[in-house]
């Protein structure tokens, strides 16, 4: 299970979702190019599969629990599909050497992710799960730092900053299940810890970037209600409803933080053209 390429995968998650028999797969139709990538675009893509790594390792844990298992299926899935489209999209973008080998890197720990979490969830795979993903989430920052080098706009580290806070919002809901799942070591009550410093610290960040358009502050408005929630579920013991609670407002605030970066991402390519 281990040797899974992304192609496996894609077909494996195109069977249990039902898909393959709407989207048959076609090496022709996958060899097809796609709409050149701009650089705020590429640092988008890289940096979300930083948040994918965490998300699929959090609805992982999250199906030990019993927790909306469905769900968490879901997620597992769609998240395999997003990582699997992003690859093939920053692939096929021509990048340079060093960003290719960063790319076959974050796929090998990719695939090894999700040749765990395709198994039935169970508790004696959590360690494993985590220790994967977060191999997967230093592949990913490493590829989204490299094309942000690649930038001469300041502003480009704006998008790599929104960006991030996607990840710290599934990685702070992951600690929380770990925890509950009978994990409650000093590494993770770290983690959990630490995650929701850094939000905050982003939230401030962004709130002062000049980039901000009036649109986008109206949406870091909303981000930080919506993080106000979460936060408080966060803070809560881990009762049934607490579980279901950080379940809800961790996705919440990641679809916020998730339209927040393509906002900056769209900001900037106005500011590049």
């Amino acid at each position: 299970m281990h040797s899974l390429s992304l192609v496996g995968l894609r077909r494996r998650t195109l069977l249990q979702s039902g898909s393959a028999l709407l989207i048959p797969f076609s090496p022709w139709a996958a060899a097809q190019p796609k709409v050149p990538l701009t650089l705020s675009m590429a640092i988008n893509r890289a940096g979300k599969m930083r948040a994918l790594s965490q998300r699929s390792s959090k609805a992982y844990v999250q199906s030990t629990l019993h927790v909306l298992p469905d769900k968490a299926r879901d997620i597992m899935l769609s998240t395999q599909r997003l990582v699997t489209g992003n690859l093939d999209e920053l692939t096929t973008a021509g990048p340079s050497a060093n960003v290719r080998t960063l790319l076959q890197t974050l796929e090998k720990d990719s695939a090894a992710l999700f040749a765990l979490t395709a198994e039935t969830p169970r508790k004696d795979g959590l360690v494993a799960v985590t220790r994967a993903a977060d191999v997967m989430l230093e592949s990913a920052d490493r590829l989204t730092k490299a094309y942000e080098g690649l930038s001469q706009q300041s502003s480009a580290k704006i998008v790599n900053l929104a960006g991030r806070q996607r990840m710290l919002s599934q990685r702070a809901a992951r600690a929380f299940f770990l925890i509950a799942a009978g994990q409650d070591t000093p590494a993770f009550n770290k983690q959990l810890a630490t995650a929701r410093i850094e939000f905050n610290q982003g939230l401030t960040t962004l709130q002062a970037a000049p980039i901000s358009t009036p649109s986008i502050r109206n949406e870091l408005e909303l981000a930080k209600s919506q993080w106000t929630f979460y936060e408080a579920a966060l803070s809560k013991t881990a009762s049934a409803e607490g579980l279901q609670n950080v379940a809800t407002t961790s996705e919440r605030v990641f679809e916020v933080m998730d339209n927040l970066t393509l906002m900056y991402d769209a900001a900037l390519r106005d500011v590049l053209g």
